[in-house]
């Protein structure tokens, strides 16, 4: 993200006369160590958060999950290896706190409600287990 706002910066600074001037390009470690922070999640992540939060008519919340795919897409290494693939996008997540709290108890639900007859977990009560362990990491 930090790489791409300077990138924008720059432009505006030397403009479209000085458009030959070399931009930095991040790297794979820099990029690995952007999508590692704790703040960070994929768009598979968000893109299943913001149809269940749609379902149950949080239209509020949704629009601000759809503001971060919109709008926080983390820029991917020039050479990376699946550049035009949305699965491996990630986006910096800006939410306060209660939204946060409002995703987990929501995946905490749906996790709830998919456990088996026999109390037994189910894969998609692991799956809803699982997005509930990745919304946690944000707090």
């Amino acid at each position: 993200m930090k790489v791409s706002l300077c990138k924008m910066l720059l432009r505006r600074l030397v403009g479209k006369e000085n458009s030959h001037v070399q931009l930095p390009i991040m790297n794979g470690e820099e990029y690995k160590s952007l999508i590692n922070q704790k703040d960070v999640l994929s768009h598979t992540t968000l893109n299943v958060t913001l149809k269940e939060l749609v379902s149950r008519h949080e239209l509020e919340l949704a629009e601000r999950v759809r503001g971060i795919l919109n709008n926080n897409k983390i820029a991917k290494p020039e050479l990376h290896t699946k550049p035009y693939d949305i699965s491996t996008t990630y986006y910096k997540v800006y939410l306060p706190p209660d939204d946060i709290e409002k995703i987990i108890e929501m995946f905490l639900g749906l996790e709830a409600r998919h456990i088996g007859e026999d109390g037994e977990t189910t894969p998609t009560a692991s799956f809803y287990a699982s997005l509930v362990d990745i919304w946690n990491q944000l707090h």
